[in-house]
């Protein structure tokens, strides 16, 4: 075999274990787990009410999680050509490098601003090809 090719051609046995089989090391523990949970959450709770602050962080995590998708107030971005993407574009730059919004909600406004102008430009192509055809169709009546 050569170096860093572990597995013949063709050889489908030695890709890893299969997709959303499950680790039989942590089979037995997740049983344990469950057979004591009710004691262990009554545990967790009795020391959070003592004031374990650690456990009562943990606690709170599971009773009010963080929320991921928060909205963004960026305001409106007027995005019905090109050049008013251009201007959005900007606009959002600047809110950026001004600290007023996430460069990661910056990153997802920019991916949808991206699928925007690509649906600009494929309605400009589909206008310009009912053009030219229409153009074609009437040089062949003549």
């Amino acid at each position: 075999m050569k170096k860093g090719r572990p597995f013949q051609p063709g050889n489908k046995l030695g890709r890893g274990r299969p997709p959303g089989s499950r680790n039989k090391r942590s089979l037995p523990a997740q049983e344990l787990l469950e057979s004591y949970s009710e004691a262990v959450m009554r545990q967790a709770i009795a020391l959070a009410l003592k004031g374990d602050a650690g456990m009562l962080k943990a606690l709170l995590v599971l009773i009010h999680p963080r929320r991921k998708d928060l909205p963004s107030k960026i305001g409106p971005l007027p995005m019905g050509n090109a050049t008013e993407l251009s201007q959005a574009s900007e606009k959002l730059m600047k809110r950026v490098t001004a600290g007023k919004i996430s460069v990661s909600d910056a990153s997802g406004i920019f991916g949808l601003m991206e699928r925007r102008r690509q649906m600009i430009e494929t309605e400009d192509h589909e206008k310009r090809l009912q053009a030219v055809e229409q153009r074609a169709d009437e040089e062949r009546a003549e």
